[in-house]
């Protein structure tokens, strides 16, 4: 009965639908082999350094989206002392291009889908840049069973900002916010703020991670198929 009044699931797109982890690692690769930037001392590990902060500063709204675009890039190129000119906004599109390439999706997520696919409405609420979010949804062939995709860079709106979760709730049909349930691999920015938004929230964590005190998802998975169970007495399945 935990899920008998959910009338739309939200996903989240980054390590919970989709391997982002893995396909970061072979984009970032084929990056540095394209720029011949494999001589250097460099590692993905201090990309993801610089990565970190700046997205995190997007999403506190100190910097644009533009703005995160290149800096991501020149604070790596500064952490390696790299004395070549390159652009920090070209490596940021190449990184695209090959994070496209490498899509991928979680084991289990298409055969999720497929379970809810006409029974239950899903959509995607994503944090992303918006050339790479649809275009990776469209690589993996399951943009069309989504009936709405929310890109944070499309709206101008992340997580886990109030105002996102707002815009979610206006796209599904404006239901009460307690039939939509979203799934995602981070406490604080999917399931934290979900909750606090009146959504109910499904905790993705393959990787046991310790839960964050104050943090209680009304439900913790470590495999995506574990959610089909819970749904069994749903009048529409």
């Amino acid at each position: 009965m935990m899920f008998h009044n959910i009338k739309f699931i939200y996903f989240d797109l980054d390590d919970t639908l989709m391997d982002f982890t893995n396909a970061s690692r072979r984009a970032f690769a084929r990056l540095m082999e394209h720029y011949q930037l494999s001589g250097e001392m460099i590692s993905y590990e201090l990309y993801q350094i610089g990565n970190h902060k700046t997205w995190l500063e997007f999403e506190q709204n100190k910097i644009s989206s533009h703005e995160l675009r290149s800096l991501r890039f020149k604070r790596f190129l500064t952490a390696i002392n790299s004395n070549r000119i390159l652009n920090p906004f070209e490596l940021n599109q190449t990184y695209i291009f090959y994070l496209i390439e490498e899509t991928s999706l979680i084991s289990g997520a298409a055969d999720l889908i497929q379970f809810f696919n006409g029974k239950i409405p899903m959509g995607i609420l994503t944090n992303g840049l918006k050339e790479a979010q649809r275009p990776r949804l469209l690589k993996a062939e399951v943009y069309s069973f989504f009936k709405e995709v929310i890109v944070s860079d499309e709206i101008g709106i992340s997580k886990p900002n109030p105002a996102i979760f707002d815009f979610a709730k206006q796209k599904a049909g404006n239901i009460s916010t307690n039939a939509i349930l979203l799934i995602g691999d981070n406490p604080y920015t999917d399931i934290q703020a979900a909750q606090k938004a009146g959504f109910r929230a499904a905790w993705y964590n393959p990787d046991n991670k310790v839960l964050p005190e104050g943090i209680d998802p009304v439900l913790t998975i470590d495999r995506l198929v574990e959610i089909i169970p819970f749904f069994a007495s749903h009048p529409n399945i």
